[in-house]
């Protein structure tokens, strides 16, 4: 399913949104209160806060939450470089089209994560 965005603001909450990096891999995470007419999520990385940010999802991840219910999601990142910051913007799609960016978050690899999990 292709979308076109539509300026405007989607009814989906945000709750959080946060970049964790790990060994060779970054773990972008959110969550949301409610999501109203909610179809889905994309995921976008950077190397500045203002950089060109690019799509890193091949398809949008379903939204499963409700108007009355949110949703945890996860995502991780596997196409990054120990020694750098990554930035990442979330935008959310809903049934008409309709989009809204959050963001950015951001993290840095180091070798103190190459220990970690």
């Amino acid at each position: 399913m292709y979308f076109t965005a539509v300026p405007g603001s989607t009814v989906i909450e945000l709750a959080s949104f946060t970049a964790t990096p790990l060994a060779r891999k970054v773990i972008i995470e959110w969550t949301t209160e409610s999501e109203t007419d909610a179809t889905g999520f994309n995921l976008y990385r950077a190397e500045s806060a203002d950089g060109d940010y690019k799509k890193i999802n091949s398809v949008l991840i379903p939204a499963r939450g409700s108007s009355t219910q949110g949703a945890a999601y996860e995502f991780i990142d596997k196409k990054v470089m120990n020694r750098k910051t990554f930035y990442y913007k979330l935008e959310d799609v809903d049934l008409s089209g309709k989009v809204t960016m959050h963001g950015p978050v951001n993290a840095t690899l180091r070798l103190i994560n190459m220990f970690n999990k």
